[in-house]
């Protein structure tokens, strides 16, 4: 078997399976993500706003992004290959919801930065509403910016691929390298400023016994309630940093390397990279993101399980109810 075979069949082997299994899980574990963080006495907090609805989006990644490229490696028929419109549906939509799900993790780090700022004016960002119309602001741009997608991606012939082609091809890959690398530096940014913050306000309210009472105990439960959420957040930047950088790395380099001759190993070696970097990582990513959180954070586990109890006491007194209502009507008659 060549190069081409080997890395063919190791492709076929993460798509078939590695990624129904994301599938499966992932679905699960984004649901159980939106329950919790929808649950009254998380929703108030504004960084449930970004968690909400990156896990909204991430389930859209995974039903449209995951479903096709599995049923392709079955039929071996690529439907983005034979229909226009859904190529340029395709390739345009999933570009926008990755988009939103990034940009609402680095939301969410410059959400915990605020909190954590010395500043009034800058902590002041840390509102719940102002979270909701900055989501709704970010939708609306990803929807709009890369509207030059659905213009230029095409089926290019010979081999019927779904794609790029030209000067264009050059132009999209660094400007996704630019989009992608963007979220990723933010969250990096504001999540070592926000741990910076956080270790500061510790040392202050331990030694500086100046600090009012009140402000002290505001601080405490700055500590005590929001560190969890800074400690999932930074769990999730950690992924997404991961999961994501191959991609711009990628771009970059087909970018600048397009006009040089490539053999049939080096062409079969970037074409599983591009996989790696486009079709598997990402969704990894997108399904993964609820375990990151139950290993990250102790008080996350814990509202799990509170669900989870919850949902079996419920099962529990509809169980006991039924009877108790074919003897009371037993009674009656």
């Amino acid at each position: 078997m060549t190069l081409d075979d080997n890395l063919d069949f190791v492709e076929h082997t993460l798509t078939r399976y590695i990624l129904t299994i994301c599938f499966i899980f992932g679905i699960i574990g984004n649901l159980l993500n939106i329950i919790i963080f929808c649950r009254k006495h998380l929703r108030k907090n504004s960084c449930s706003v970004y968690f909400i609805t990156t896990s909204i989006f991430n389930l859209l990644v995974i039903c449209l992004g995951i479903i096709p490229i599995v049923v392709t490696s079955y039929s071996s028929y690529d439907y983005s290959s034979h229909s226009i419109i859904y190529c340029k549906f395709r390739g345009y939509i999933m570009h926008v919801l990755l988009m939103i799900s990034r940009s609402s993790v680095a939301l969410a780090c410059i959400d915990r930065f605020a909190l954590c700022s010395p500043y009034v004016h800058i902590r002041a960002l840390n509102q719940r509403r102002i979270a909701i119309r900055l989501i709704v602001i970010v939708c609306l741009l990803w929807f709009i910016i890369p509207i030059h997608i659905p213009v230029h991606v095409n089926i290019q012939m010979p081999g019927r691929r779904c794609g790029a082609s030209g000067t264009y091809s050059i132009v999209y890959a660094i400007y996704a390298a630019i989009v992608t690398a963007i979220p990723l530096i933010v969250m990096v940014v504001f999540s070592s400023l926000t741990i910076h913050h956080l270790k500061h306000i510790r040392s202050r309210v331990h030694t500086d016994m100046s600090i009012p009472t009140m402000n002290i105990q505001s601080r405490l439960r700055i500590r005590k309630r929001d560190a969890q959420f800074t400690r999932i957040l930074i769990s999730e930047v950690i992924l997404y940093f991961f999961s994501t950088i191959l991609f711009p790395i990628y771009s970059m380099y087909t970018a600048f390397t397009s006009k040089i001759f490539k053999d049939a190993n080096h062409m079969a070696i970037e074409g599983f990279l591009r996989y790696i970097a486009i079709s598997f990582l990402i969704y990894v990513n997108s399904s993964s993101i609820f375990y990151i959180h139950l290993l990250a954070s102790k008080a996350f586990r814990r509202e799990c399980k509170q669900l989870f109890l919850q949902l079996y006491k419920r099962k529990q007194s509809n169980n006991v109810s039924i009877p108790l209502a074919v003897i009371t009507n037993a009674r009656e008659q």
